[in-house]
């Protein structure tokens, strides 16, 4: 009986929504726009900074209930640099521990590349319009830099003594499929204005270094360090997924 309550109750807003459409008002033919928007969060994570920009060609047709579209573009939401620690906490036994006020990490995360969206719209009102969709496309890109090293860390501390030198630009891509919607009102017959909500999902990556525990060390003045051969067995990337609501307004131009 719930359900069935349920059902009338979503299919008068329907019915509702239907008779709000203007019924004189058919969506057909091609449409092309150029679109710039600006997207902003209060909460964002990763060390990313709260806006994105983005732009793009979009590509329309409408099919009588409605217009369909599909636009290609780019996507970029930059980072701040922030500051960690290494883990000491695998280091191989006999090795001289980490000198912690020495040794530091310095990354930066960034969100960007080329972003593909597919919508479809419907007249809401007088010069108003409906709209969902979904953005695909973008990619992560992590940052680092390291140098740690033992205390102490000279020649004279022998093969226990251990320093690192590490960086490296990985990154995660991937289709990462963001719904979004909104409404768009036409400012006159060359521009709109879209006002849109939009689940920004992608994958966060962080390396995770654990300090002296590198395949081949040099010897040398000062003391033993790693080299351009040395690897890192140990080391892993950490993956965390994420969705993030953002604000997003776009301006529209039509030619």
């Amino acid at each position: 009986m719930i359900g069935a309550n349920r059902l009338v109750r979503w299919g008068l807003v329907a019915c509702l929504g239907a008779s709000l459409s203007p019924l004189q008002s058919q969506d057909t033919g091609f449409s092309k726009e150029i679109k710039f928007r600006l997207g902003y969060t209060p909460s964002p994570k990763d060390h990313l900074r709260g806006p994105y920009t983005g732009f793009g060609l979009n590509l329309g047709y409408g099919i009588g209930v409605g217009r369909v579209a599909l636009e290609l573009g780019y996507f970029y939401k930059t980072g701040d640099n922030y500051i960690t620690q290494p883990d000491a906490t695998r280091l191989p036994v006999g090795q001289l521990p980490m000198n912690t006020a020495k040794s530091v990490e310095d990354k930066r995360n960034e969100l960007s590349g080329f972003a593909a969206r597919v919508s479809f719209s419907r007249a809401l009102m007088a010069d108003w319009r409906w709209q969902a969709g979904l953005q695909m496309g973008t990619k992560f890109k992590h940052q680092y830099v390291g140098d740690a090293q033992s205390t102490p860390w000279d020649a004279a501390a022998g093969t226990a003594a251990w320093r690192d030198f590490y960086l490296g630009v990985p990154e995660q891509g991937g289709l990462n499929p963001s719904l979004y919607g909104g409404v768009i009102w036409k400012v006159d017959k060359d521009s709109s204005l879209e006002l849109n909500v939009v689940l920004l999902n992608y994958k966060a990556i962080e390396y995770h270094h654990y300090v002296g525990t590198g395949t081949v060390y040099d010897t040398g003045d000062p003391g033993r360090r790693s080299s351009a051969s040395t690897s890192f067995p140990l080391d892993s990337l950490e993956k965390h997924s994420r969705i993030v609501p953002h604000a997003e307004i776009a301006y529209v131009f039509h030619f």
